[in-house]
């Protein structure tokens, strides 16, 4: 009788271990998936900060139109690039910002202008983003080009 008492219990405890085991591999399983999740929003939120900042360049008051908000001056963005101060003021944001790279080249016509608002040297993964914008020059009258606006980021 006792020996068959201690049969049940070892029984059981093979039980209740596989069934401990079962679960965690459930668990596993549940958190891998959860894993692949968070990674994926977290690209995306990425992206989206990224395509932000390319809104918030082309919004900036150093930068932008005087006489209509949706374009680029192009007097305003040679004096920025000649500013070392206003270069390096920005630079901390950008560095919060795990950007790496900010240029704006004209398009069409074609031209071999390209401004650097902000460059870094790196190594690491990097992913670049652009939007077109239309950057204009006011001088005596109004003339635009189309611009694109390329911001490379750091890739965690």
């Amino acid at each position: 009788m006792r020996k068959k008492g201690q049969l049940k219990i070892q029984e059981m405890a093979f039980v209740l271990l596989a069934v401990v085991f079962l679960a965690a591999l459930l668990l596993l399983f549940l958190a891998r998936f959860q894993i692949g999740k968070i990674q994926k929003a977290a690209t995306e939120l990425r992206e989206l900060r990224t395509v932000t900042m390319l809104r918030m360049i082309a919004s900036m008051p150093e930068l932008v139109c005087s006489r209509s908000a949706i374009c680029i001056d192009e007097d305003k963005l040679n004096a920025f690039n000649k500013s070392k101060q206003l270069q390096k003021d920005y630079s901390e944001l950008w560095q919060s910002a795990n950007i790496v790279n900010i240029t704006i080249e004209e398009i069409y016509p074609r031209t071999a202008k390209k401004y650097v608002v902000y460059g870094k040297a790196t190594r690491e993964n990097i992913v670049s983003y652009s939007t077109f914008v239309p950057l204009c020059s006011e001088s005596k009258y109004v003339s635009c080009k189309i611009a694109k606006i390329k911001v490379t980021v750091v890739v965690p």
